[in-house]
Formats: structure tokens, sequence, C-alpha cells
């Protein structure tokens, strides 16, 4: 019996000590694999974090540097910029629109996709929805603003109108924002539809023939079964998402001219910080990024916990509905006992 427990011991304890995570290494090992990300990281992240806010500070006309130190100059002049307005207001509401509406449309074909019998024929239209992701971004901009130009544009040509979408000159339109958006979407699709595609397929499918034999439909199974095993992937989505939504950088749609999308109402942040550093004004640039860093906060903590409320909600109201339906059976039992 000694001898029995004498080998466990010995068994065990050899394991313990085979396994990396329970033996102590010198600080220098571990410190150089990391050293190449840590360096990478202070030179492309840290550092330019550091010399935006030193910009920030600075109040500069033209190649003049008027004073340097912590000052609000810069931040009063974008208060005050009609054009830094339209710039926030069409990347807040790109961040809130285009994500949702580009995950609903991923959600609805990666759906239609994972129930293709057939896996050769789902490898065809994973492919096919992929296509667009290895795309030159600069040509698709370039073929959208083909589609939608006033004279001879596709979309006017089948509406039978000469819609002004990038170079209408009136303040504030909303036509440019609603080919950013459409844009944007559409260039969305492609990475999304192929993880949530491979997402779905990964779902144990012994949850759907037990929720078939208990008579669920396929709707309540999509609602019940697979947005609650995909939760962390959109969770995912939508973290790249809203980093994505923040950064829109829609250039090529106005000829590579910053002026163009400032006076025809398309304008966003990142565009904005581009046409100041274009000019040289480092200043007005610095303090646009600090906003843009702070406004990708928000919007990422609030999209965030929008998700998280949305699927606990939906998890309480599957509780309930399953206690009440164990209540009016027990209730029945105690019926046809009585009787």
């Amino acid at each position: 019996m000694k001898t029995y427990f004498w080998k466990k011991y010995r068994v065990k304890n050899t394991g313990l000590a085979l396994s990396t995570l329970n033996n102590r290494v010198s600080f220098w090992k571990p410190f150089l694999l990391m050293l190449p990300s840590l360096i990478t990281l202070t030179l492309f992240t840290i550092i330019p974090f550091i010399l935006v806010l030193i910009f920030s500070s600075t109040y500069q006309v033209g190649a003049t540097v008027y004073d340097k130190g912590f000052g609000l100059r810069n931040y009063i002049k974008l208060s005050k910029d009609p054009i830094f307005h339209i710039a926030i207001r069409n990347t807040l509401v790109y961040a809130i629109l285009a994500l949702p509406i580009s995950l609903a449309i991923s959600i609805l074909i990666s759906s239609a996709i994972s129930f293709v019998i057939k896996q050769s024929f789902r490898r065809f239209w994973q492919t096919v929805f992929f296509l667009p992701y290895v795309t030159s971004g600069i040509a698709v901009s370039i073929a959208f603003a083909f589609l939608f130009r006033t004279s001879g544009g596709f979309i006017n040509m089948l509406a039978g109108k000469n819609i002004q979408w990038l170079d209408n000159p009136n303040d504030g339109n909303w036509n440019a924002f609603v080919v950013i958006l459409i844009r944007g979407v559409w260039g969305n699709l492609a990475f999304q539809i192929l993880i949530l595609t491979t997402a779905m397929l990964s779902v144990n499918p012994d949850l759907y023939k037990s929720a078939s034999i208990d008579g669920s439909s396929n709707l309540k199974q999509f609602f019940a079964i697979t947005l609650p095993s995909i939760r962390k992937t959109i969770t995912f989505l939508f973290t790249v998402g809203i980093i994505g939504s923040i950064k829109t950088f829609p250039l090529a749609l106005f000829d590579n001219k910053p002026a163009e999308a400032a006076a025809n109402s398309g304008m966003s942040i990142m565009l904005y910080i581009f046409w100041y550093v274009q000019r040289g004004v480092n200043g007005v640039a610095g303090a646009a990024s600090l906003i843009l860093f702070l406004l990708g906060l928000l919007v990422s903590f609030g999209l965030r916990k929008l998700v998280s409320l949305v699927f606990f909600a939906n998890k309480k109201i599957g509780e309930i509905n399953v206690i009440r339906k164990i209540e009016n059976k027990t209730l029945k039992r105690k019926v046809v006992f009585k009787i």
C-alpha cells in the first residue's frame, strides 16, 4: 500500500516538475522574448502618443509657433470649426451605424452559408464573400466614387436622377456620408462573414439535434444556441469593428483631396487630422488626435456594454421561459393527481 502511494506521489511531482508553468525561470529569458514587441510598441505607440500630446499644446499659424506648454488654443479652435463638427458627426454616426448593420448582414449570410449541406459549396461561398477583403481598398473606393458620380454614375442612372452624392456643396448635407456608410458596410462584410461562418460551423451539432427533438424551431435554435455559442466571436468583431469605424478614412472617394471632402460635408476625424498634417499644422492635428482617442474609448465602451446587456437580457428571458414551462407542467400534474 505504501509502495502504491509513493509511486503516485513521485509521478505527480515529476509531472509538476516537467510542467513549464510550474518552473521558475530567470527574468531575462521571457524579457528577451518580449523585447521585440516592447520596442515596436514603444516606437510606434508610446512615443507617437507623447509627441501628439506635445503637438496638441503648441499653437501654430503658418510656420510660426506662438507658444509652447499645455494650452487650450487648439481645442478652442476645433470647437469653433464647423468642418470639425461635421467630421465628429460623420465619425460618430458611422461608428454607431456601420458596425451593427454590417454585423447583422454578416450573421444572416453566415447562417445561410452554414446551412449549406455540402462542404464544397460552403468553401465556395466563403471564398466568394472573402474576395472583397483581399481587394485594394483604394480600388474599391474609386469604384464607389464612379458608381455614385453625379453625371453618368450607375446609381443615378438607375434612379433616373442627378443626385450630387460626393460633390454637394450644401453645408451639413448627408449625401457624402451615405456613400461613406455604404462603402464601409460593404468593405466590412468579407472579414466578418469568414469569421462568423467558421464560428457557426464549430458549434456542437448535438445541441441542434437535442433542440429539434424537443420541438424547437430553427428560429429558436438560432437565438438559443447559435448566438450564445458565438458570443465571444461577436464581441471580438465588435472590438475590431469599433476601432476600424472610428478610424474611417474616405480619402480615395474624394480623389485624394481632403479639401473636397471638407467642401462637400464628407470629412471624418481621421481625414481632418491628415488634412492638417498635410498642411503642416501639427498642433491642430494633435488636438484632433486626442479627441479621436477619447471618442474611440467612449464609443467602444458604450457599444460593448450594449452587446453584453443584449446577451444578458436574452439569457434571462430564456431562463424565465424555462421556469414558466416547468411551473406549468407541475401545475398540470397536480391537477391530474387531484382528479
